[in-house]
């Protein structure tokens, strides 16, 4: 699928909302029950006055603090909100945040009412998969699902027919197009020749899994293909289908040899979608999209910002099916606890990983199973403490625990080296002071005094790769317009003192005039949306210079200082 732009990540109509047929106030009551609140919000949303629906489910959140639905509607709506902020990604994160803390508490006030997990099941699958709410997503949209299967009543078809579009959609990104499959199939079986249904007939057409098949030029002579790959494709072709399907794994392996893993994907897609009991083929899938991601941040990322991450989940799928289809392989538990802990958070897989390395500890025999699960559960409980750090920081930033939590994460300063500069030189000497759960988005660049850009010093994996559908760093986008990105992007930064130096020269590769620049530093924390741009001016010329910066939790401090020639 397509990657969205975070502004446009809320495509729920609101006409949605109405799902549930909430009943109009009773004129005879003094105050206003909650059920009338939300059918005063919906009217509202109805005619495309979202701020106003929101401040009156925010009144009713007040008079009914027990109200699921009202939390229910207000996470929607607050979502909503999020689609309409432009280039302004940072606080459409923070609203996306804030919406979905209404949607839990939707969900925790009403762990029987359908209309909370209805509702945060789709935005889920909704917004981009880095933010982390697609497992969550899916699983809330199985349990309205369920809902349905106890109770049917509860559950209107419409919302069925929702819940499994929505259901289709979040397998897709998810990276698991076997149930995809089912969930549209599904909506074609229960609500026939309507617009639903049409539209995943579609999505089911564009989903033809790519199976290795007789088709022309299959058979052509090709330089890359090595003699055993193009033998191995005419047997497929010429074999019964039992011993042609056997014929993939070793077209597969043979990929792999020579570095084609997006080939030997598809292969073992196609294979597992034709016979999903056979564990091997999953430690094979695992391995060719495992080395898919080794590749790191490239230009598919500007293409489909959601690649990297669907390459996670569709890694820990594979893992889940080994260790389905063989839950005493240890070599597989191991596998996938390892992938659980180092994975982002967003794969929701910490805690089974954790389970996973334990389960080795407890039963292997082999010394070095032992050392490796020893190892990553170390690192585990590392991430564990690090999140209560995290949590205090976010949730009570102006208390004292939260001060010693930024202060515990803040690293030791040291300073820049003159005598190993060539000069003239910028050293653009900064702390990033904030640890989160993945690493963060970090710009370093150079203005003139007309604030026009002069040069990137640096740019993080992700930010730099993306271009046009950036997410994290908006000034920086909007200043350099990526130019010169591709010569700086690097790895992506965490936690730590850095020092980048500037050489005293433009885009061109020619020395700059003499005259006053800016050195700015940009950075954006997932899923936390902390946020900061530092800057700092300093002048070009004959003489030594330097301006310092301290203050803010995450770029607690910058030092930029001019070394004449």
């Amino acid at each position: 699928m397509k990657s969205r732009s975070l502004s446009l990540i809320i495509m729920i109509l609101v006409a949605a909302a109405p799902i549930l047929g909430v009943a109009a106030p009773a004129a005879a009551q003094a105050a206003k029950t909650a059920t009338a609140y939300v059918a005063e919000a919906q009217a509202l949303a109805n005619g495309g006055k979202i701020p106003e629906a929101i401040a009156i489910l925010q009144q009713a959140a007040a008079e009914h603090p027990m109200s699921s639905d009202v939390y229910a509607y207000l996470g929607l709506y607050v979502c909503q909100t999020a689609g309409q902020q432009g280039a302004n990604y940072v606080e459409a994160g923070r609203l996306v945040t804030e919406g979905f803390g209404y949607l839990d508490k939707s969900v925790e006030l009403g762990p029987e009412n359908p209309t909370g997990y209805f509702y945060r099941g789709i935005m889920g699958v909704n917004v981009p998969v880095f933010l982390g709410k697609l497992p969550t997503g899916i699983a809330d949209l199985k349990k309205v699902v369920a809902f349905h299967e106890k109770t049917p009543a509860s559950v209107s078809p419409e919302m069925l027919v929702t819940a499994h579009s929505m259901l289709g959609a979040g397998y897709e990104a998810a990276g698991n197009p076997a149930d995809a499959r089912t969930a549209y199939e599904t909506v074609m079986k229960i609500a026939p020749g309507t617009d639903a249904a049409k539209a995943a007939e579609k999505k089911l057409a564009a989903m033809a899994p790519a199976a290795p098949k007789a088709k022309p030029g299959w058979l052509a002579p090709n330089p890359d293909d090595p003699g055993s790959i193009a033998s191995i494709k005419r047997r497929i072709e010429t074999e019964a289908e039992n011993i042609a399907l056997h014929l993939h794994l070793d077209l597969a392996r043979a990929l792999m040899d020579v570095r084609r893993y997006e080939e030997a994907r598809e292969v073992l897609r196609a294979y597992n979608e034709k016979n999903p009991s056979n564990p091997d083929a999953y430690r094979l899938l695992f391995q060719a999209v495992g080395a898919l991601a080794n590749v790191g941040y490239d230009a598919r990322t500007a293409e489909d910002t959601r690649f990297r991450t669907n390459l996670a989940f569709e890694a820990m799928s594979a893992a889940d099916k080994i260790v389905e289809l063989d839950p005493n392989d240890i070599g597989a538990r191991l596998t996938r606890g390892v992938t659980g802990i180092s994975m982002p958070f967003f794969v929701g897989k910490f805690d089974q990983g954790v389970a996973d390395l334990e389960y080795v500890l407890k039963n292997t025999k082999a010394p070095a199973d032992s050392a490796t699960a020893m190892y990553w559960l170390g690192a585990a409980r590392e991430r564990q403490a690090m999140r209560f750090w995290l949590e205090v920081a976010t949730k009570f930033p102006e208390s004292e625990s939260a001060r010693l939590a930024m202060s515990g994460m803040r690293p030791v300063v040291t300073r820049f080296d003159e005598a190993k500069a060539v000069k003239p030189v910028v050293a653009i000497d900064f702390v990033s002071g904030f640890r989160d759960e993945l690493a963060p988005q970090i710009a370093i660049w150079i203005e003139d005094a007309a604030e026009k850009h002069v040069k990137t010093v640096y740019v993080s994996g992700f930010a730099g790769n993306v271009k046009g559908k950036q997410v994290t760093l908006p000034v920086w986008a909007a200043t350099s317009n990526f130019e010169g990105a591709d010569a700086v992007t690097g790895a992506s930064i965490d936690v730590g003192h850095y020092v980048y130096t500037w050489d005293c020269k433009g885009l061109d590769g020619k020395p700059v005039k003499p005259g006053k620049y800016v050195a700015k530093v940009e950075v954006c924390h997932w899923p936390s949306m902390k946020y900061q741009l530092a800057e700092a001016a300093i002048t070009v010329g004959k003489a030594q210079n330097s301006a310092r910066v301290e203050e803010g939790d995450y770029i607690p401090s910058l030092v930029v200082t001019y070394y004449p020639k």
